[in-house]
């Protein structure tokens, strides 16, 4: 009780907060944001809406090859307590210890789980945080604290995976429109897009480029400037910019998990993991096969459904 009323505190500050980086970014709907940050803080704070979204989960993975969501004990839960089943494994901390291929595949699970959820699912956990995961003695990941989850509609998926397609492209003026079409710019022909697409890249080159990218602090601290600092060179691309309110989550979301990687020193080509859902492409690693093969088992057609099919 005490943590609600001092999150529903902090809360209130919300609004002041988002009109201080409307100072940054003048193009942000700032309200929109602070509601939309609020009703997810909030969500946190409801125990059986955060059973709900964790026995979602828990159904789409059960059986799953690598992931693993406990179970909610549901006769054991109430209002303000959420029990789930105990789970036996180490934390992050020893993880990080742990050789750099033990780490690299810990990574590619969270990148899955994280990224993947959102085609699988369409709902995916917001709150990518290391205090989060769970390296299991039979070496699947469990994932705990769905408080945090945000659930996408159709169009707003394939929208994103157009907006995707014109950057993997190349093509500055068709990525302009898809991002247009999904609220990221208010008024786009005050944008040069071939500035937007650098910017773009700047921030999500990491799973946009077809090649072994390994993700270390540099490239986070890098990526985080090139959306926060003012002294940024892309500066004059994000004061154009807006982060729409339905689009807040999804970029927490993205920065956690790569804050993630960042501290794992993981190398992957995420590009290629990325297709297997963008595009529905042949398994790009081992884990990506063992995942095709278990949705499959489960008759899943989503992913085929949101592919582009590029020729």
């Amino acid at each position: 009780p005490k943590v609600a009323k001092a999150l529903r505190a902090d809360m209130q500050n919300a609004g002041m907060l988002m009109r201080m980086a409307k100072a940054l970014a003048p193009g942000l709907d700032a309200k929109a944001a602070a509601a939309e940050l609020k009703e997810r803080v909030l969500e946190e704070l409801d125990y059986e809406y955060e059973a709900q979204n964790q026995r979602a989960f828990a159904r789409a993975y059960r059986g799953h090859p690598f992931i693993y969501v406990p179970e909610v004990v549901t006769r054991l839960s109430r209002s303000r307590v959420l029990v789930t089943e105990w789970v036996d494994g180490v934390g992050f901390d020893e993880v990080k210890a742990r050789r750099q291929e033990e780490r690299d595949r810990f990574g590619e699970i969270v990148f899955r789980f994280c990224f993947g959820s959102i085609f699988h699912l369409q709902h995916f956990n917001a709150d990518a945080h290391p205090g989060n995961y769970m390296l299991m003695p039979d070496e699947k990941v469990a994932f705990l604290d769905f408080g945090m989850t945000k659930q996408l509609d159709t169009e707003q998926i394939e929208l994103e995976i157009a907006a995707l397609d014109a950057a993997f492209e190349d093509d500055p003026e068709r990525l302009k429109g898809a991002l247009h079409d999904l609220g990221f710019l208010n008024n786009p022909k005050k944008l040069d897009a071939q500035r937007l697409m650098e910017h773009v890249m700047a921030v999500g080159g990491w799973y946009m480029q077809d090649e072994e990218i390994t993700i270390d602090s540099k490239r986070v601290m890098d990526v985080i400037a090139s959306v926060s600092d003012p002294r940024s060179d892309f500066y004059d691309v994000m004061r154009r910019e807006n982060v729409p309110a339905n689009e807040l989550m999804g970029r927490r979301m993205e920065t956690g998990v790569l804050a993630v990687l960042g501290q794992l020193n993981a190398t992957r080509n995420w590009y290629r993991i990325g297709c297997e859902w963008w595009f529905a492409e042949e398994p790009a690693t081992e884990l990506g096969r063992e995942e095709r093969d278990y949705f499959e088992s489960k008759g899943e057609k989503r992913i085929r459904e949101f592919s582009l099919r590029r020729g």
